[in-house]
């Protein structure tokens, strides 16, 4: 079943499912789009032919035209998709669309034989970007101002109930009116008359025969419902647009010459639907559905918007953003689907990708890269309700949900990672810096291979000119792969290249990406054994951190494990004291399910025990073990796996006090499970295991290689990844000649880059 539209408002019928098709113009044709799809039609007009069907002759039942024969072939084929579902259709036609689209007789062609009337709902001149149309206030006044003189034997405002009603009967009272009331202040204003039926002066008349218009200088109220007899031509239109450009939102009007009775009866079921807050759109198609409607409500043509409606309280889609985002706040889910699914049609009526869509999003919700607990709070909404979204909205917000999960909850991952599998990715159109996302689901489990192909993807969508802007995840995300695939000389370039990069940027979010790229260049600065760089970047990154909200304490950890392998006597004041403290000062840990810095801190604590011999330091550590062990079987077992494995090589070397442990078995089933395998190889080593790591060395090896070659971008040639086999090999004979040793140092592994980060 098509997924139902909340684009507009509410479900103008409770028993109907109305779908949204919109189409604007594009430098390519026009571009469609509706909750589940968007593309491009390349298409200058709709019309199979190159003479327009004659709306006479289908208004007057001189012939019957099926849609598949009159419309061009992909429109065509689009139109009859949606219809066939059995459900109603809103075709919105954009303001700034050509005149063949906008004129053209859609609802009166057929499907199946059957007239499109009450199923097809066209909105013509639609505003060219979607905002929010509040109700209108049931005590707003409906202002009926009849221009048919008295002694016209039909009168059309009879038929309207005078409690609904305001009526300005004849010339003086309606320019009386006109004089001293402001008509921004009422409902509605419907202007009953004869028409002119002339193209070249102003389309209504007055009983004394003069031509004229509904003057709009002192503004109007949002409908206008003009209902006189026009042209076939379209001159109550024209005259209709210009009420649209001087402030109206809606404007009903005739094509041709309405029967003054069905006029009358129309206003009448109309002015007691719109009463009881029905949508503008839903009265008109039911109004429009019985064929005896031929000479009334289906001469009517919707312009502007036809979700108004009367309402004291608004539906969540009719509330603006600010609105939503303080429902959202009090735990509204409804309000969060109607945010983001506004946020996705509007980034497309802006021309912009999606990716936009969520930096708004960020933005109104103060859920930014740089604000933590933002992020948190977002994940935990998007998970709740991102299933209600349309799948164009859930094409940017299942990326988003996979990059906040990779980052504070991997409970997550595997439930995004079957959800993503089955989106097309170009038809549902995600922009290149989405790669980055998709790659997180990868990245997170040691899939590198993958992850470096969706990088690589990525990068290869976007121009030589973009990644600085568009492309600073990608290619901080390619720097964090290439420390971890262990080929720290091409990171090293390619970040040089991203920090010059984004020296030359002055936006916001600047800051916070430097920040973010401190942390990549200190890790590549490990893995170069060029200590004393890694350790000073993390005390600048550590002092940076509380301008982001930060304690600094994952600073603190890493610089505990730096000073653990290079000096960890010398650590024993700073800053492993430090660290003493903050964990004597936990009560019960209770990391979260993410990347928690108390796991870091403990796992750089377990490093120095086991490098300072500090038996009391074991015995720390022992309160922590049943949690670490827990942490081992859920979620990321990298830092209690790390934690266990220092602790084991304190047994090794017979420090007292050791805890009880896993076994090491165990803990190295888990780590490879998790395909740890470069880290898993280091301690392997140190605990005197060749063979072992030997074989977890081939299995790394294995990581760095796709079933096809990496292709990554010309513009990034300069940065070493052509020959990436060569740099896979270089690295590999360092690898085996440092790990494949008897017994390795420590010292060893710290300058070689080799030490499990």
């Amino acid at each position: 079943m098509p997924y139902h539209s909340t684009t507009t408002g509410p479900n103008p019928d409770p028993d109907t499912q109305v779908q949204d098709l919109w189409i604007w113009p594009d430098s390519r044709g026009v571009r469609w789009w509706t909750p589940e799809h968007a593309g491009i039609l390349p298409l200058t007009t709709p019309w199979a032919s190159p003479v327009q069907p004659s709306i006479q002759a289908l208004r007057d039942l001189e012939r019957s035209l099926s849609l598949g024969a009159a419309l061009a072939e992909p429109l065509a084929a689009r139109l009859t998709a949606l219809l066939d579902t059995g459900n109603a259709l809103r075709l919105h036609l954009s303001r700034d669309l050509p005149a063949a689209w906008t004129d053209g007789p859609f609802e009166w062609l057929t499907l199946a034989g059957q007239p499109l009337f009450g199923r097809l709902i066209v909105e013509r001149q639609a505003p060219a970007l979607f905002e929010p149309a509040p109700p209108i206030a049931p005590e707003r006044e409906i202002a009926v101002l009849n221009l048919i003189a008295p002694d016209e034997p039909i009168q059309p405002a009879d038929a309207l109930d005078a409690a609904l009603v305001r009526l300005y009967d004849g010339q003086a009272a309606v320019e009386h009116w006109l004089a001293d009331m402001d008509p921004t202040r009422i409902g509605a204003l419907i202007v009953i008359a004869h028409g002119t039926e002339c193209d070249d002066e102003s389309p209504l008349r007055l009983p004394d025969g003069r031509s004229w218009s509904l003057p709009p200088a002192r503004g109007l109220p949002p409908l206008v419902i003009l209902m006189a007899c026009g042209n076939d031509t379209g001159n109550l239109l024209v005259d209709g647009r210009r009420l649209l450009d001087a402030g109206a939102a809606t404007v009903l009007a005739p094509l041709g010459r309405p029967c003054p009775a069905a006029a009358g009866a129309f206003l009448a079921d109309f002015v007691r639907a719109w009463r009881t807050g029905r949508r503008l759109d839903a009265i008109l198609a039911e109004a429009q559905r019985p064929a005896s409607a031929a000479r009334g409500a289906r001469l009517l043509r919707l312009l502007g918007r036809g979700d108004l409606r009367m309402d004291r309280a608004p539906e969540p889609a009719e509330s603006g953003d600010a609105e939503l985002v303080a429902a959202v706040r009090g735990g509204q889910d409804a309000a969060l689907t109607v945010l983001i699914d506004r946020l996705t049609l509007r980034a497309l009526q802006q021309g912009a990708e999606l990716d936009q869509a969520e930096q708004r999003l960020r933005q109104c919700l103060d859920a930014g890269r740089d604000n933590e607990r933002g992020e948190r709070w977002l994940g935990e909404r998007l998970e709740a309700m991102s299933e209600r979204l349309w799948p164009l909205s859930q094409a940017w917000i299942r990326p988003l949900e996979v990059l906040l999960a990779e980052a504070h909850d991997h409970r997550r991952l595997p439930r995004l990672e079957a959800t993503c599998a089955g989106f097309g990715r170009n038809a549902l159109g995600w922009p290149p810096s989405f790669h980055h996302y998709g790659a997180k689901l990868y990245y997170r489990t040691g899939r590198y291979a993958l992850a470096l192909q969706e990088v690589a993807l990525g990068l290869n969508r976007l121009g030589a000119e973009d990644p600085c802007e568009r492309g600073r995840g990608l290619l901080g995300h390619l720097v964090s792969l290439l420390v971890d695939v262990d080929l720290p000389a091409p990171a090293a370039a390619l970040h040089q290249r991203l920090d010059d990069c984004l020296a030359r940027r002055t936006d916001p979010e600047v800051a916070w990406d430097r920040f973010k790229l401190r942390d990549r260049a200190a890790r590549i600065a490990l893995r170069q054994g060029r200590i004393e760089r890694a350790a000073t970047l993390y005390r600048l990154k550590r002092a940076e951190s509380v301008h982001f909200g930060g304690d600094g304490q994952r600073e603190l950890a890493w610089l505990l494990y730096i000073e653990s392998w290079r000096d960890p006597l010398g650590a024993a004041i700073h800053p492993a004291q430090e660290v003493e403290s903050r964990l004597d000062a936990i009560g019960t840990l209770d990391p979260g399910p993410g990347n928690d810095d108390a796991l870091y801190l403990l796992r750089a604590y377990a490093a120095w025990a086991w490098r300072a011999q500090r038996p009391e330091a074991v015995e720390r550590l022992e309160r922590f073990t049943p949690l670490l062990e827990a942490r081992l079987f859920a979620g990321d077992a990298g830092p209690p796996g790390f934690v266990f494995a220092y602790l084991h090589l304190c047994r090794r070397e017979g420090f007292a006090g050791t805890p009880t442990l896993p076994s090491w078995e165990t803990i190295a089933t888990v780590l490879e499970e998790q395909r740890y395998f470069l880290e898993l190889a280091a301690f392997a080593a140190l605990l005197g295991e060749p063979d072992r790591a030997e074989r977890l060395l081939d299995r790394f090896g294995a990581q760095r290689f796709g079933r096809e070659p990496f292709v990554f971008p010309d513009w990034l040639g300069d940065v070493g990844l052509s020959d990436w086999a060569g740099l896979v090999a270089e690295r590999t004979g360092v690898e085996r000649q440092v790990l494949g040793a008897e017994a390795p140092s420590p010292e060893t592994l710290l300058v070689s880059g080799l030490l499990p980060l």
